[in-house]
């Protein structure tokens, strides 16, 4: 499995190896991810093997980064290629992501098959790349064909995400985090390391949101946590805050509706417990992908998306307006539900043993 540096790539590979181990208790799996990124601290917790490489994605604002590049690049092929060769893979799976290319440059040279999984609308480089010699290429929009070089070999599955609970009491969550059951509720985070421009708009718009009686649950990431808590200290009746939340899939069932980013763990993720929302897709994202996955929930009439440089501005009125609205909450819940399959990881994995079947 490759597909890492990002939760957006891990966790969807996590899926798709969770469902394989279900299918075949006896499969060997081994993960491929970003030497001192999050793959480090995500694999070994779902007790997967894990080979780290050191490599990087194209960043254009880091010149010295990028020259080097190249030299990374091959580097890490040569590490991959002694990882294969020992591990002996039947079939490499890759989920995107910087991590993805060298593993599949690897495959390739070793003449090992190779499934791409791409959960964006407009697919990574890796994707837009490799497809062509892919033995699969596993979609989740229809509008990502268009993107790529060859179509015989692809097909459309649902982005898989986590297998997470959603069938705990609502009442035991909601006395568990302390919050009044009579109000709506809030939550608001920025992917997992957080989002500084929403922080920012938040606290420009607190005492107003504050005085519309809901409850808020609020993400902040690591680097704001410690400053934010300070600032809503006398907020905390209806404000909880926290620096990151295992168990997201608590708050989702407790939630009416989310402020986030687009990335597409997070898309899916309300999708799949169908939670209206206002998607603020991160500007300076590869290729703009938040912005085309944040307008497919948007022609479902799903989400609302609202720029980055409108949030200070507009998100307040869109809060009050959107949140207090019972039949349109309910009416972009159905139809954020059509978007995800709660059985795509087990789908992708019959795909892949379908694959190794044919070889």
């Amino acid at each position: 499995m490759a597909g890492g540096g990002t939760g957006g790539h891990i966790f969807p590979a996590i899926a798709i190896a969770g469902a394989l181990r279900d299918i075949n208790p006896n499969a060997d799996i081994l993960f491929i991810g970003a030497k001192g990124k999050l793959d480090e601290q995500v694999v070994p917790k779902y007790n997967y093997k894990l080979e780290t490489i050191e490599i990087y994605g194209f960043n254009k604002r880091e010149v010295l980064k990028t020259l080097i590049l190249p030299f990374k690049f091959f580097s890490a092929v040569a590490k991959c290629k002694k990882i294969m060769r020992y591990f002996t893979p039947d079939i490499v799976v890759a989920t995107g992501g910087f991590v993805s290319a060298p593993v599949i440059y690897s495959a390739i040279k070793l003449n090992t098959p190779f499934i791409l999984q791409e959960g964006n609308a407009f697919p990574g480089k890796v994707t837009r790349y490799f497809s062509d010699k892919a033995k699969k290429v596993i979609i989740n929009f229809e509008d990502t064909i268009r993107y790529l070089k060859a179509n015989n070999n692809i097909i459309r599955i649902a982005h898989p995400v986590r297998n997470y609970n959603r069938r705990i009491d609502k009442i035991d969550i909601v006395k568990k985090i302390g919050i009044n059951p009579d109000y709506k509720t809030l939550f608001i985070f920025g992917g997992s390391q957080g989002s500084r421009s929403i922080n920012n708009a938040i606290i420009k718009n607190l005492d107003d949101l504050y005085n519309l009686r809901i409850n808020i649950i609020w993400q902040t990431g690591k680097i704001d946590y410690e400053n934010l808590k300070k600032v809503v200290q006398n907020y905390n009746d209806r404000i909880k805050i926290y620096d990151f939340i295992d168990n997201i899939n608590e708050i989702y069932i407790v939630s009416d509706l989310v402020l986030c980013r687009a990335g597409i763990t997070s898309v899916m993720e309300l999708s799949l417990f169908g939670k209206p929302s206002i998607l603020v897709p991160y500007p300076y994202a590869a290729e703009n992908h938040q912005e085309k996955n944040a307008k497919v929930l948007e022609r479902e009439n799903a989400c609302i998306v609202l720029k980055d440089e409108d949030l200070t501005n507009k998100l307040f009125s869109i809060i009050k307006n959107l949140i207090m609205d019972e039949k349109r909450l309910y009416d972009m819940s159905l139809n954020a539900k059509k978007i995800a399959d709660e059985d795509a990881a087990k789908k992708i994995a019959l795909e892949i043993i379908k694959s190794l079947k044919n070889e």
